[in-house]
């Protein structure tokens, strides 16, 4: 366990300060069982192999423990890693960076972050986009920590004084401890005391300032000192839905609702308010000795940095991310960051102790199990469609196309396994059998895939649509690559070629005589009515009809807009009956 300490890093204690040296770890090894002797194959039937996950490099002592690591989402997350060419991370790691992916958009403060549909999905998305520099030093490579430690002998033994060490960026704890002694600050304010600057997007919500390193100590509940500081917030996310409008566009198309152009809109707003923030904030940017960030997504970090002529770039050394979870970007939670910061930690030694290295040890020279076979894990093509299915499914237009060209991969890769696949061999298939138009567009018309590929049933993609919007991509594709591919239109089956015009005009005379239809069936049913007069209906005697009276009986069957008109003869009626009967009196 861990506790904040009293003190603030840049007015340490001189007694402290002078108490402190870097914490050593002894490297130590395990004496587990996975020595040569139990390694050894047994004539003991019952003795059980341990078995090793190849992508995680993680032991497990049984199938089912192995299993249960496959479906694992540490497993899933380093099966796509290593799809993408990266490398596999530890537990403590993936559990890290899941935290970093955290970020509440909506609520208040004190809500939890918002989650996404598909956590690993969002993590490798966010893994793979061009960083923000994270402080990952020599002596911290070893237990993925994010401080740097101390001994004290003012501390018990089993502690250490724990400091961020995005603050003192340095490669060994040695070298931080002396930029921690060069960063003392003295007791007064001036213009040369250092600052640095916090910014914190999400969900439309916009929170900065420019922090000297000086406290205000006069006040004790507050001593946070703010030489700027902004907060704004539009409306750019999608409420109960989540995610940004721009990110729902990317995905499934423009929308056109009321609500969409809003967004959008504010999306734009919200950029420009920023930027003239950050260009109005240059002077203090210029000489900041840490800008910490937390924007998680491509589209917010580009609204901070990496623009034309922006104030910010990718590849400031100062751009630091902020190494713990934060809730809405709102003032006081800027503060709470920068205390959170810059307070040192009490913390036990164990939880920095690095990982113990397990002894090397001979690997038996043995053939592969019954076992090992059980839990073989998936080839590079069963990965490959992995990733496509899960594109293809959730209509991911853009990331689909840019997977395929990343890896070389042909719009027409067959879908592994086969067996699985047999109906849907190839991206086309699965989109059309799934009823995906514009998914079904894009891989014709931008990827180029072969609308003649048959499935183990010789049906074409085109005879798996399921609707005809599907159908009518299929067409105007045609319309588009008829005469500029090699395709035999006539063999895939699709039907004859279609324009969007004629396509707007097809709908045009649907709607047209769609209501002359329903005007025709008023105008028989109030001419029916005229002939046969509510008197002269009879009763019904069946059961259905017990209790209804004639005029009940005629109203029954009829659409609100005729019963209306009935009732409204029925009362002129009744009016001019009473005007009869006056006059005879």
């Amino acid at each position: 366990m861990s506790k904040p300490s009293p003190f603030y890093v840049y007015s340490l204690p001189a007694t402290l300060l002078a108490s402190l040296t870097p914490t050593t770890f002894t490297p130590s090894f395990t004496d587990d069982s996975n020595t040569i002797e139990s390694l050894t194959p047994s004539t003991d039937p019952n003795t059980k192999f341990s078995t090793r996950c190849n992508t995680c490099g993680v032991y497990n002592e049984s199938t089912d423990d192995q299993r249960a690591h496959f479906k694992s989402d540490l497993h899933r997350f380093n099966v796509k890693r290593k799809v993408l060419g990266q490398d596999a991370v530890e537990q403590a790691e993936f559990e890290r960076m899941l935290d970093e992916l955290e970020e509440s958009i909506s609520g208040s403060d004190t809500e939890s972050d918002e989650s996404d549909t598909d956590r690993i999905t969002n993590l490798l998305d966010k893994s793979t986009l061009t960083p923000i520099q994270e402080d990952s030093y020599e002596d911290l490579r070893v237990h993925k920590s994010p401080f740097h430690t101390f001994d004290s002998s003012l501390l018990p033994p089993d502690d250490v004084f724990a400091v961020y060490s995005c603050l003192f960026p340095a490669s060994t704890s040695e070298e931080g401890l002396q930029l921690i002694k060069d960063q003392q600050i003295g007791n007064r304010l001036t213009d040369e005391t250092p600052i640095s600057a916090i910014f914190m997007l999400g969900g439309g919500h916009f929170a900065g300032a420019i922090i000297s390193h000086k406290q205000n100590i006069a006040k004790k509940n507050d001593p946070v000192t703010e030489l700027e500081h902004k907060t704004f917030h539009r409306y750019t996310t999608r409420r109960k839905q989540g995610g940004a409008q721009s990110a729902n566009d990317n995905a499934k198309g423009k929308a056109s609702s009321a609500g969409s152009s809003i967004r959008r809109h504010n999306e734009a707003m919200l950029e420009k308010e920023v930027r003239e923030l950050i260009a109005e904030w240059k002077p203090y940017l210029d000489r900041a000795s840490h800008i910490f960030i937390r924007a998680n997504g491509r589209q917010n970090r580009g609204m901070l940095m990496g623009y034309d002529d922006a104030v910010i770039s990718f590849r400031d050394t100062r751009v630091k991310g902020i190494p713990f979870s934060t809730r809405r970007a709102t003032g006081g939670e800027v503060k709470r960051v920068w205390s959170e910061l810059t307070r040192p930690r009490i913390a036990k030694r164990e939880l920095f102790m690095p990982k113990p290295a397990a002894k090397p040890v001979a690997k038996p020279v043995t053939s592969i199990t019954k076992i090992e076979a059980e839990v073989e894990e998936p080839s590079a093509e069963e990965l490959h469609t992995m990733q496509i299915v899960a594109m293809v499914r959730k209509s991911r237009i853009n990331p689909l196309t840019a997977y395929l060209t990343t890896n070389n991969l042909s719009a027409d890769f067959k879908l592994q396994p086969a067996t699985q696949y047999h109906h849907t061999p190839t991206a086309l298939h699965l989109a059309a059998s799934l009823s995906l138009p514009r998914m079904v567009t894009s891989l014709l018309v931008t990827s180029g895939a072969d609308p003649t590929q048959t499935n183990d049933e010789g049906r074409t993609a085109w005879e798996l649509c399921g609707d005809r919007a599907t159908r009518d991509a299929f067409r105007l594709a045609r319309a588009e690559l008829e005469g500029k591919s090699s395709w035999d239109w006539e063999e895939s089956g699709v039907g004859t070629a279609i324009t969007k015009e004629e396509i707007a005009e097809r709908e045009a005379k649907e709607k047209a005589a769609e209501k002359s239809a329903r005007a025709e069936a008023v105008r028989r049913l109030e001419q029916q009515q005229q002939r046969s007069g509510p008197k002269s209906f009879k009763k019904l005697t069946s059961s259905v009809a017990t209790g209804m009276n004639a005029t009940e009986q005629m109203l029954a069957g009829l659409t609100p807009e005729a019963r209306l008109r009935i009732e409204r003869e029925r009362r002129a009626r009744a009016v001019e009956a009473r005007l009869a009967s006056a006059r005879r009196k």
